[in-house]
């Protein structure tokens, strides 16, 4: 891992409302070329699990996506043309994992292969600490559950910035678990593609 990649500060007063965004919000699997910017991944990425109340002394930061226990164990890789990072939600920033274009993998429809940006979230079973997660088939639906939320929060602010997403299951994880350099204690659970509207 390299160092972290500060982000701009997530722009919170989009002109679209909530109920707007509800609205809007649509699986799209199109996009045009255009390459999404440092501020809307900032934005993205915010939206989909940022902090929204730091951590103090024992108690865990507040961020904008529930997870079970609080355990916070879905973390968000970014797939660009730069390569695979880590989204550090704690200091609003990117950590670099690997320089290589692996976007190809990121599910097996051909469609899906064109998109400028895409999103691995990965389960790390090591956050799961409580006893109410000690049952393999707990961590599992939990893991998925709290994806699912995470993945309605990128629908939301695609939906408020004019933007695309589509989520995927159909993913060679095995693949990609190896070109991401996750250890074995990282799970992908599914992936998600965004790009501008054509």
């Amino acid at each position: 891992m390299k160092n972290p990649n500060n982000l701009p500060r997530p722009q919170k007063d989009l002109p679209v409302s909530l109920m707007q965004a509800l609205e809007k919000r649509r699986s799209i699997r199109k996009w045009s070329d255009t390459s999404v910017s440092e501020q809307e991944l900032s934005n993205l990425l915010w939206a989909a699990c940022g902090i929204t109340k730091k951590k103090q002394g024992r108690t865990k930061s507040k961020r904008t996506a529930p997870s079970a226990c609080n355990s916070q164990a879905i973390r968000v890789y970014v797939l660009h043309e730069k390569g695979v990072f880590l989204y550090n939600e704690e200091t609003h920033g990117l950590i670099e994992i690997a320089n290589d274009d692996v976007r190809q993998y990121i599910g097996t429809q051909k469609m899906m292969k064109s998109a400028p940006l895409g999103l691995v979230f990965v389960a790390d079973v090591s956050r799961m600490t409580s006893p109410f997660l000690r049952r393999e088939e707990a961590r599992q639906f939990s893991a998925w559950v709290d994806t699912g939320y995470i993945s309605q929060n990128v629908y939301l602010y695609c939906a408020a910035a004019n933007m695309g997403t589509v989520v995927l299951s159909l993913v060679d994880r095995e693949k990609l678990h190896g070109l991401m350099h996750l250890q074995a204690h990282e799970k992908i659970v599914l992936t998600q593609v965004v790009g501008h509207l054509v």
